[in-house]
């Protein structure tokens, strides 16, 4: 009968817990954003300047004002995913012809991250990809500080992609917009085709 006691309240304590392992608390998609976006962008500043692979560039953003090149809110982070053959880089003020996706960071849902806008469907293929035309200055900070620095090919399809990384406050900072929410870093894949001053095409 002891026995019997003893297996009864092993097995109440054994269901128990399994019940309790299983209550799982709904955690939503941007649950804590702000913070969860600056603990992203730190983390690719480390790996940008361990630069491991040799393929990272780092890039304060246009226009700062001085001292705040060095703090990771404040930088671009670009890694080359391939490097163009083309020389001379797009003014401020110049149109650009590129291929691009955006994405927000890594989360739960969106594993590769939420797909807020792309001018190409699936991959990129630089080759068949039909790029838009953009006045570079009307672009968010990060996304006009990038692309400064990349180079067009001497080919449709032989100029610079970088995946670029983008603190929250050179994106659209505490703005929610289009599906981005507030305090979003924001990761583009870019592919520079060409550029030329505004007004000559």
């Amino acid at each position: 009968m002891k026995d019997l006691k003893v297996l009864f309240l092993f097995l109440s304590i054994a269901l128990f817990g399994f019940t309790s392992c299983e209550e799982t608390v709904e955690v939503s998609e941007f649950d804590d954003w702000q913070n969860r976006n600056i603990a992203f962008i730190d983390s690719i500043a480390s790996v940008a300047r361990a630069n491991s692979d040799g393929n990272w560039k780092i890039f304060p953003a246009t226009g700062l004002d001085e001292g705040k090149e060095h703090a990771n809110e404040y930088n671009v982070y670009c890694h080359v995913l391939q490097a163009g053959d083309g020389t001379g880089h797009p003014a401020y003020t110049d149109t650009v012809n590129v291929n691009y996706s955006g994405r927000l960071m890594p989360s739960k849902g969106y594993p590769k991250g939420y797909l807020f806008d792309s001018s190409y469907e699936g991959e990129l293929d630089p080759e068949f990809d039909v790029p838009v035309k953009l006045p570079l200055r009307g672009t968010v900070p990060g996304f006009c500080t990038a692309v400064q620095h990349m180079v067009a090919g001497t080919t449709p399809y032989s100029g610079d992609i970088w995946r670029v990384y983008i603190p929250a406050n050179l994106g659209y900072g505490a703005e929610t917009t289009s599906g981005i929410p507030a305090y979003s870093a924001l990761v583009f894949e870019i592919n520079l085709v060409s550029f030329y001053p505004v007004g000559t095409k």
